[in-house]
């Protein structure tokens, strides 16, 4: 065991000092008059402070015989190296002697225990509390075990202390869910995790490590039927297992597509015819080479709304001989490539018209009506709406979004 004989000269205004600065409460923790050196710990410099533990017990917790009596006596110190918040972005650390006693009563040996750490551990209960607050936060586990030199085992452990698993009230749910998907770690269950959020006040309600619908149907069922009859308005995306689910369990509940999901099938589906008439150009014309990398660079151009297109300003583009034109002149050309991507263009334009304007019934009328001539992929994908008519039409009438 290191001599600990420079450590049991304390100085009270030293003492008082270090306590302050480490944000040590409890005044048993006493220091001597240097308390403090670098050192190197873990292959980096560090700030290291000592500091001597100091009590006298009342009796001890093993059997309860009283100090007084004689039998309790002083056994040495137990040495323990504690981590703290790093200072000025440099690790910290604590090296605490604890009087160690031995009961010749029961023969067991006791310490006593400060709240400025929990019992059979190094982190200081400062460092956690740091970092459950980081955890609230947008940030990595990875990032934040870097920020305070600690294992991201330890990050885990700390937010399972902190932020323990509920059971939720199962006779309460939100009267309007928002749900979507999303991609979980390698230790989730299944390969896409499930989120359930309270669209009146935003905040999560709860997160699921599995999206599969065996999965959703056991969580749901768990709760009351008067609680899922609650239930007043869902928006998901097209998912169409999530459809049969979510009327199955919910009956009463309005379902809306979120409105980003329907914008993303437009302009995909009208993406894919770009890229379609980019295969279909020969590779051995050279003009033709030339309209392919056009195509291909000024892919934003075509699904930008058109009533954001630059109709005034000129500036020179690339792939276009270095003239000034215009963005709608660029917009001209691309289309004028295929008469087939400029009927695509003109229905794709409508369609995110009306569903700006959200004019439903404007909106189903255009895809009720589609031009024969239409690019059946760019056809199928658009008719595949109308299975979701319903949904859209409350996605257009209610201001609910995934968003």
């Amino acid at each position: 065991m290191p001599n600990t004989k420079n450590t049991r000269l304390t100085n009270e205004k030293t003492s008082v000092l270090v306590r302050n600065m480490l944000n040590i409460e409890d005044t048993r923790i006493s220091f001597s008059e240097e308390p403090f050196q670098k050192k190197r710990i873990k292959g980096r410099l560090a700030n290291h402070f000592t500091g001597t533990l100091r009590d006298t017990p009342r009796c001890c917790p093993c059997c309860g015989c009283v100090y007084e009596t004689g039998q309790i006596i002083h056994y040495g110190h137990y040495q323990s190296t504690i981590q703290l918040i790093p200072y000025q972005e440099v690790p910290t650390y604590l090296l605490l002697y604890t009087q160690r006693f031995f009961c010749k009563h029961c023969g067991e040996t006791f310490s006593p225990q400060s709240s400025y750490v929990e019992p059979n551990c190094v982190l200081s209960r400062p460092l956690k509390f740091a970092i459950a607050v980081e955890l609230k936060h947008k940030i990595s586990m990875k990032d934040i075990a870097s920020r305070y030199f600690v294992s991201v085992k330890s990050v885990e452990r700390i937010l399972e202390s902190f932020y323990s698993d509920t059971t939720p009230h199962l006779e309460h749910l939100p009267r309007h869910i928002l749900i979507d998907e999303f991609k979980g770690t390698k230790d989730c269950e299944g390969a896409m995790c499930f989120i359930i959020s309270n669209a009146d006040n935003g905040k999560i309600f709860d997160i699921l490590d599995d999206r599969r619908n065996f999965k959703l149907k056991a969580y749901f069922m768990r709760f009351t039927l008067k609680a899922r009859r609650q239930v007043k308005h869902i928006v998901m995306d097209m998912n169409a297992s999530y459809n049969v689910i979510t009327r199955e369990l919910f009956p009463e509940a309005k379902i809306s597509i979120d409105r980003f999901h329907v914008i993303q099938q437009l302009t995909r589906a009208f993406n894919k015819q770009r890229i379609q008439v980019m295969n279909s150009l020969s590779k051995s014309d050279s003009t033709a080479q030339k309209d392919y990398r056009k195509l291909k660079k000024y892919w934003r151009t075509l699904l930008k709304k058109n009533r954001k297109i630059n109709y005034q300003a000129c500036k020179a583009f690339p792939l276009f001989q270095k003239k000034q034109v215009t963005e709608s002149e660029v917009l001209d050309y691309l289309l004028s490539i295929s008469p087939e991507l400029k009927l695509s263009y003109d229905v794709y334009q409508d369609l995110l018209e009306h569903f700006e304007n959200k004019d439903a019934k404007a909106f189903f009328q255009q895809v009720e009506h589609l031009p024969q001539s239409l690019n059946q992929t760019f056809k199928k994908a658009i008719l595949y709406l109308l299975k979701h008519k319903k949904a859209i039409y409350h996605a257009l009438n209610y201001a609910y979004s995934n968003g």
